[in-house]
């Protein structure tokens, strides 16, 4: 998309970008016959659809059976797993977007729901239960740090602006204020295991927090006394639900985007981009649940009781019943002082260039990285794009540090006032979602006024 120069959404990756239009309007509350307009995307570092369910074989022919059908089955999923498996999911709603020119400045204007997932399950987990404790296999100690979740539901209302400084310099800028809706996250992921024959032991230093608008808690905490754990809220009004989350802005935030275009000769151009640099006040019913000082000791168990359905002795397993009790007790689950917290939204870093071979083909290369918890995510494509007065089209490769096999499709056309366009990254795999660690797809609808022709940029 960063090369679709047609395409007003463009700018969403670089504020410094101009289309050659005086104007447009776009998203879900705009008249849109077509398409949503929609920016979602899947990843999973190494499971996919097909590890899990899958057909089967033998009696199981001509149905679908799932990795933990049989023990058998189940070591199979074990063998694909990693240390940490990941899955990120990301669903941008675009309801309004509005541009229009005055002068050298090109503005724009944008509201947005905003939603993005994060889950992490360490390998060694699942293998455990896989294989249980009495297995060679696992070894006296395991670190099975890293299990987690974060989520976060959010408002977006930007108002960016771009402007040439120079004949060949392009410089801009996005204010985004932010309301959030929801948050879940985990802020410290220890868990130890220590295996014996017959027992296992659970040390855990784990803390998850929340912010949410639903519900009022009064109290969450594990009674020891009475031997059961309590939750006492109130359920708030949809008034109070909408009051909160449409105008009150009782989880503000702030973001920033800064990107700029320089255009070297006429046929070479380089780019670069910062998005997203911002965070998120969580005031709005906040609770915090974090483990105690104890010590959780599990007895052995075989597994294959409870997941082998060629086994004539499977039970359904009672492990909840048998242990939550215990489990409990490894979580202080009271209600904290804590009245506030912050989180940051994931930070995007955009450089490349493109090299036009005539006014309407050229070619371009992009570096993407995604900064986030500490951890930074990289990929890099390469393009062939077509741009004219109506179309912008775009082909793709991209290299991803877990997958190299991302051939990517865009297509944006103007008929009359009308603009329509769909871009994947992955296009092969939306074909074949079933054997797919990389899903992403954008698409969407603008109504276009004026058109200004650029002999640099775009022909008829």
């Amino acid at each position: 998309m960063y090369n679709m120069r047609t395409l007003p959404q463009s700018s969403r990756l670089n504020p410094a970008f101009q289309t050659g239009y005086n104007g447009h309007f776009g998203g879900l509350l705009s008249i849109t016959p077509l398409f949503p307009a929609i920016d979602f995307s899947f990843n999973s570092n190494k499971l996919v659809y097909n590890d899990i369910i899958y057909p089967g074989t033998g009696e199981f022919d001509g149905s679908l059976i799932w990795a933990f059908n049989s023990q058998e089955e189940a070591l199979k999923l074990v063998d694909k797993l990693e240390k940490i498996n990941t899955f990120d999911l990301n669903l941008n709603l675009n309801l309004f977007n509005i541009g229009f020119k005055t002068k050298n400045i090109y503005w724009n204007i944008h509201a947005a729901n905003k939603t993005f997932v994060n889950m992490a399950i360490p390998g060694g987990l699942i293998e455990l239960v896989v294989k249980g404790n009495r297995h060679p296999d696992i070894t006296p100690n395991m670190d099975l740090s890293g299990l987690g979740v974060n989520m976060t539901n959010y408002l977006e209302f930007g108002v960016g602006a771009s402007m040439k400084v120079t004949a060949d310099l392009t410089v801009g800028a996005r204010f985004k204020a932010l309301g959030g809706i929801a948050n879940i996250e985990s802020t410290k992921t220890d868990l130890h295991l220590n295996s014996h024959e017959d027992t296992l032991t659970l040390a855990a230093d784990l803390q998850f927090r929340s912010s949410q608008p639903a519900l009022t808690l009064d109290s969450l905490y594990y009674d020891q006394v009475r031997d059961t754990f309590l939750v006492d809220y109130t359920e708030r009004s949809t008034s109070e639900l909408i009051s909160d989350i449409g105008y009150k802005f009782n989880n503000p935030g702030f973001a920033i985007d800064l990107g700029a275009e320089y255009q070297i000769m006429p046929e070479l151009k380089a780019y670069v981009s910062i998005t997203d640099i911002g965070f998120i006040n969580w005031k709005t019913n906040v609770a915090e649940i974090r483990s105690a000082d104890e010590e959780f000791i599990f007895q052995g168990f075989d597994i294959q009781r409870y997941i082998d359905d060629n086994n004539p002795n499977t039970t359904e397993p009672n492990m909840g019943e048998e242990y939550q009790d215990s489990l409990l007790t490894l979580f202080d689950v009271k209600k904290t002082n804590t009245s506030s917290y912050k989180t940051w939204l994931p930070a995007k870093l955009y450089v490349g260039a493109s090299y036009n071979l005539t006014d309407a083909i050229g070619f371009g290369a992009l570096y993407r990285g995604v900064y986030y918890n500490g951890d930074m995510q990289s990929a890099i494509s390469l393009s062939a794009n077509v741009n004219t007065n109506h179309i912008s089209a775009t082909v793709s490769y991209t290299m991803m540090e877990d997958n190299m096999d991302n051939i990517g499709l865009g297509f944006a056309g103007r008929f009359g006032p009308f603009q329509t366009f769909i871009i994947s990254d992955h296009v092969l795999e939306e074909f074949w979602p079933q054997t797919a660690r990389d899903v992403n797809i954008r698409l969407g609808f603008n109504w276009i006024f004026g058109y200004k022709k650029d002999k640099a940029a775009l022909i008829e």
